[in-house]
């Protein structure tokens, strides 16, 4: 999805939602001027994009724990929770990676996030950032959409490349069949609404409040691919399918005022990769 394709998605649900009264871009706070907390936010982002790059780990391990405390001192509105959830990324990320424990890695970012809110009195953001929105017939033609092309993109990093699933089977229980539907199930749920809330929620909201909305459409599907490289898909091709797919879910929470329309194609991609790795590992 291109730039212009971004813009032109962007464009038309402005213009859907205006008739009924709910443009979603009206959720966000008014566009104000880019100040220090941004500035260490965007850095927070950009180290973590170094992820696949063993030797940047320390340095956004360090990255990590400052801009967590800067979340903490004189920092209001969305740049509270934004610093916090790019600090906790980055921190993670500067471990080692066989730290990676799922879904920890979601919930302390997620935590830090509400502790900073609170701390900097944005409990009213966070809300905000976790809002459902629409789910009409428009919507589900493009969860639909969306759903097949993800699903038959893991397959092809699947059965093309020929990855290595075994670190991922391994953590899969030797269950019953029905015990194993519904551990797919919670993981699936689980795993999409915390992704949605950290990236196309709080980070995605906090870009548009300094960019236009294709830049923060883009901007955090760059950071959601980066957070893929050690995971399903993983590798450099895993992470530039994770950020397409990030661009398409931000296209879509836009065009739909909220989370609800992309959890709801998350999870299903999730249940895709959940059975991939049982099938194929």
């Amino acid at each position: 999805m291109t730039l212009l394709q971004l813009k032109a998605l962007v464009g038309a649900s402005a213009c859907d939602a205006e008739a009924d009264g709910t443009n979603p871009l009206r959720t966000v706070p008014n566009a104000r001027r880019f100040g220090w907390p941004d500035g260490a936010i965007m850095a927070a982002l950009v180290l973590f994009a170094c992820l696949p790059i063993a030797a940047a780990r320390p340095f956004m391990a360090a990255a990590g724990g400052v801009v967590l405390l800067l979340s903490l001192w004189r920092v209001r509105s969305l740049a509270a929770p934004a610093a916090a959830l790019a600090g906790g990324l980055c921190l993670y990320g500067g471990v080692v990676p066989q730290w990676f424990i799922w879904p920890i890695y979601l919930l302390i970012p997620v935590i830090a996030a509400m502790v900073a809110a609170g701390s900097a009195g944005s409990i009213s953001s966070v809300l905000a950032a976790a809002r459902l929105g629409r789910l009409g017939a428009a919507e589900a033609g493009l969860i639909l959409l969306i759903g097949i092309v993800s699903a038959g993109a893991l397959l092809g990093w699947v059965v093309v490349l020929e990855p290595d699933l075994a670190p991922f089977r391994a953590m899969i229980p030797g269950w019953s069949v029905p015990a194993l539907i519904g551990a797919g199930l919670t993981f699936s749920l689980v795993n999409a609404v915390l992704e949605e809330f950290i990236w196309r929620g709080v980070l995605q909201r906090w870009l548009m409040s300094i960019a236009s909305p294709a830049v923060a459409v883009a901007g955090q599907a760059l950071s959601f691919g980066a957070a893929h490289y050690l995971g399903f898909p993983g590798g450099f091709a895993g992470a530039a399918l994770a950020t397409t797919y990030g661009a398409m879910l931000g296209a879509l929470a836009l065009r739909s005022g909220g989370l609800l329309a992309p959890i709801v194609a998350h999870v299903a991609a999730d249940a895709v990769i959940f059975s991939l790795v049982i099938l194929y590992a």
